[in-house]
């Protein structure tokens, strides 16, 4: 059998290669090693496959629980099966109102106009928020460039070994809901007349079980607590203040240790019962949303950060345009 390591230094970075000392990522990771070994990774092709694995694991998550996700789009009524009720912001608001930590952190997007999806990823924040999740629309980005990173963290207090992390090229949003006939999504997103009314949509995600999903919900927690502001377009900022939105992410809890011993992962099922619906729980130990801490009260949110707040120079996400593509795109309106 290939040694891991010697297989993990042939094709993959290693910590001095990545060079990025300010990520935490390789602190549980022994020597120059950038990656974890023991993990179980099961590929999901196609986004109903995927789809209906992620509608199981989130309708099992129980108080306690957390699911964290990033998107670059987001469509709220996007169903994740045919069932009634399967749709994105109902699965996770009905997560949030059992005392699950549902974050998100969803691009900002450009303009509408120019064929993005600004509306439709505010709106999925907009919702959630309603019900107890925290959504914020991230634009910590150069001019021009987006987030593209698409995945989902669900762990579980209770049921360690039942914690996964689904990572790959699929949004939780329309179109993507295809399978192998590739008869596309029947809640489609508009493309050229070739395509068709239901345009087919080939992709892939992975669900990860094992010490690798720590290092998931590691970049998922740099990420939200990068002091740079969500935007720094002094219009948006402006905008955002007058509608009340949130641009101070609330703090995180402690991160539970990573897990090893992966439990075998059946696609499409899920090793514990559907638990019964209940409403959030409040007490000790709770943020102002209601959701569980780490046994203590944490912290009170902080004041909004003062649009002349200069932006640390750390760990950097997302990818620019090239400079062809900034010349032709440089607009106010892609201004982060």
């Amino acid at each position: 059998m290939p040694n891991p390591q010697a297989v993990g230094t042939q094709w993959l970075l290693t910590q001095t290669e990545r060079a990025n000392p300010r990520s935490r990522l390789d602190d549980q990771h022994p020597g120059d090693q950038a990656w974890s070994t023991g993990n179980r990774v099961t590929p999901l092709v196609h986004g109903a496959t995927y789809f209906a694995d992620l509608y199981a694991r989130l309708e099992a998550t129980r108080e306690g629980d957390l699911v964290w996700f990033t998107d670059w789009r987001g469509d709220p009524d996007e169903r994740l099966t045919d069932d009634p009720g399967s749709d994105i912001v109902s699965v996770l608001s009905r997560a949030a109102e059992r005392g699950v930590d549902v974050r998100g952190l969803v691009w900002r997007s450009h303009w509408d106009k120019l064929a993005f999806s600004a509306e439709q990823n505010r709106r999925i924040g907009e919702q959630l928020q309603q019900h107890g999740a925290e959504v914020l629309l991230d634009m910590r980005v150069r001019t021009g460039g987006s987030h593209h990173q698409k995945f989902v963290v669900i762990r579980h207090r209770d049921r360690p070994k039942d914690d996964v992390a689904y990572v790959g090229g699929i949004d939780l949003c329309h179109t993507r809901r295809d399978d192998a006939a590739h008869e596309g999504d029947p809640q489609a997103v508009p493309m050229a007349e070739e395509f068709g009314p239901t345009p087919a949509w080939h992709d892939v995600q992975v669900a990860i079980s094992g010490p690798a999903v720590h290092d998931v919900e590691t970049v998922f927690r740099e990420r939200w607590e990068d002091p740079t502001p969500l935007s720094r377009n002094v219009f948006r900022m402006l905008r955002d203040r007058l509608r009340g939105d949130d641009v101070s992410p609330d703090p995180l809890p402690e991160q539970a240790p990573r897990r090893g011993a992966p439990s075998l992962h059946r696609p499409g099922r899920c090793a514990v019962p559907h638990p019964a619906a209940a409403g959030a729980a409040s007490g000790p130990g709770r943020d102002r949303r209601g959701r569980p801490g780490s046994g203590r009260l944490l912290r009170p949110r902080e004041p909004r950060r003062r649009p002349g707040l200069r932006p640390r120079e750390g760990v950097r996400h997302g990818r620019p345009l090239g400079e062809r593509g900034l010349r032709q795109l440089q607009s106010p309106l892609l201004d982060p």
